[in-house]
């Protein structure tokens, strides 16, 4: 049994998924300024960067599976910016 507003959003649901992986793209392109601040040895920021990495790495791993580009794009990008950052760190 589906309600009006399951209905509505299953109709929606591409324009969501876009605007979803739109905004997770916008946030983890945000750990530019932690890795910018790492390389100039400005910042030792490691833990939010490596906690991206796992999450995009878990949800990347479960969307695969589901094979749902609207998750597996942006986490990648977090498994590679996140790894690249708080690599930087220790550089």
């Amino acid at each position: 049994m589906t309600n009006l507003l399951q209905k509505r959003l299953k109709k929606n649901e591409k324009v969501i998924g876009g605007i979803a992986s739109f905004m997770s793209a916008v946030m983890f392109f945000s750990l530019f300024e932690v890795f910018v601040s790492n390389i100039q040895g400005r910042s030792e920021i490691f833990i939010q960067p490596l906690a991206t990495v796992f999450n995009g790495l878990f949800w990347g791993l479960y969307a695969y599976g589901k094979k749902d580009w609207f998750i597996l794009v942006p986490n990648l990008l977090a498994l590679i910016l996140g790894t690249a950052t708080a690599v930087a760190a220790f550089l």
